[in-house]
C-alpha cells in the first residue's frame, strides 16, 4: 500500500522539522509538504491533496477551524487532525464543529500523533484523553455567544465597559449585560474570574 500522504500546517518552523521527522520514521507515513499560514495550508491543500492535514488551532492569518472550514467546503471528504496547545473545551468543540477528525495537544506522546493520523484515516476519530475530559465535564454547559466573547477580548486587552462599548460600537449598559452573562455561563464571581475560566477553556483561542 502506498504510504499516507500527510500536509503539516503550524507557523513554528522547529515544530514543523519534529512532527516530519516523526511521522516520516514510519514506512506507512510521507510528508507531502509544509505551511507556516492558513491561507499557505489552504493552498497547499488544494496542490497536493493530501490524505491527511495537519494544523494548528492558532495560526499568523487566520484560526485552523477556518481552515478545515474553507477546505472542506470545497472538498468535504478531507480528512484534519488538529494539534494545538489549547486543551480548553470550547477549543476542541469549535475545531471539531468545523470538522476536525482528531484533536491532540502538542504535549501528545509520539505513538499517540502516529496511531491518531492512521486511526483518521481509517474513518475514525481521536480526542486526546484530557481534552475529551474537558468536553465531558462541560457537555451541558451553555456556549457564550460571539458578542460575549468579543466582550471578555476586550477585558483581556485591559479595557473598561465604556472602552469596549467603543470598541464595539454599543452602549456601556449593553456591554455590562453581555458580562453579566457571560459570567453566569461561566460561574464566574467577577470579571476576572470569567477572564481567566473563558482562557481556560478555550473561548479566547
Amino acid at each position: 500500500m502506498p504510504a499516507l500522504r500527510i500536509l503539516v500546517v503550524d507557523d513554528h518552523p522547529l515544530f514543523r522539522v519534529g512532527v516530519t521527522a516523526i511521522l516520516t520514521s514510519e514506512a506507512d507515513l510521507s510528508v507531502v509538504g509544509e505551511a507556516s499560514t492558513g491561507t499557505e495550508g489552504i493552498e497547499a491543500f488544494q496542490t497536493l491533496r493530501p490524505d491527511i492535514t495537519l494544523v494548528d488551532l492558532k495560526l499568523p492569518d487566520m484560526d485552523g477551524d477556518q481552515v478545515i472550514t474553507t477546505v472542506r467546503k470545497a472538498t468535504p471528504a478531507a480528512k484534519f487532525v488538529v494539534l494545538t496547545t489549547y486543551g480548553g473545551d470550547a477549543a476542541a468543540r469549535r475545531a471539531l464543529s468545523a470538522g476536525a477528525q482528531g484533536y491532540l495537544l502538542k504535549t501528545s506522546l509520539v505513538n499517540e500523533l502516529v496511531a491518531t493520523v492512521r486511526a483518521v484515516h481509517a474513518g475514525q476519530h481521536h480526542v486526546s484523553a484530557a481534552v475529551a475530559k474537558e468536553l465531558s465535564e462541560h457537555r451541558s454547559d451553555e456556549c457564550l455567544t460571539e458578542r460575549e466573547i468579543a466582550v471578555l477580548r476586550g477585558v483581556a486587552a485591559g479595557m473598561e465597559n465604556k472602552q469596549i462599548a467603543q470598541w464595539l460600537g454599543i452602549s456601556a449598559d449593553t456591554v455590562k449585560e453581555h458580562l453579566s452573562r457571560a459570567m453566569a455561563k461561566l460561574h464566574a464571581s467577577n470579571r476576572s474570574h470569567a477572564l481567566a475560566i473563558a482562557l481556560s477553556r478555550g473561548f479566547l483561542a
